[in-house]
């Protein structure tokens, strides 16, 4: 599986290579805010946005990675928490649990 994956990044590269140097002799006028930049290589402005979109993404992703890190901390807290209670629960003696607790009802024991 994992050559798969490196046969598929290389492809990609490959691909984006052989999209690059079509357009190596395109240039551009890029309107950006109040300043105008003239005769930029398209390459340059599509590997700049490439690498602002990663940028972005990876900061997207890594407060989604936090968030999930911090709920499955706080559901271990809790695991951790609900496994005392059982483990008291265990050691009790019989003679110190409820009568009203232990009764198995009609409707349950069909």
């Amino acid at each position: 599986m994992r050559m798969l994956g490196i046969f598929i990044w290389i492809a990609l590269g490959a691909v984006i290579l052989w999209f690059f140097t079509l357009n190596l002799n395109q240039y551009v006028t890029i309107y950006l805010f109040s300043r105008v930049y003239e005769n930029v290589n398209l390459v340059t402005v599509i590997f700049i946005s490439l690498f602002i979109g990663v940028i972005v993404g990876a900061l997207l992703l890594s407060s989604q990675i936090v968030k999930s890190k911090s709920e499955a901390a706080s559901v271990r807290k809790q695991n951790k928490k609900l496994h005392k209670e059982l483990e008291g629960l265990r050691n009790l003696s019989i003679d110190e649990i409820p009568d009203t607790e232990t009764q198995i009802k009609s409707s349950d024991a069909l």
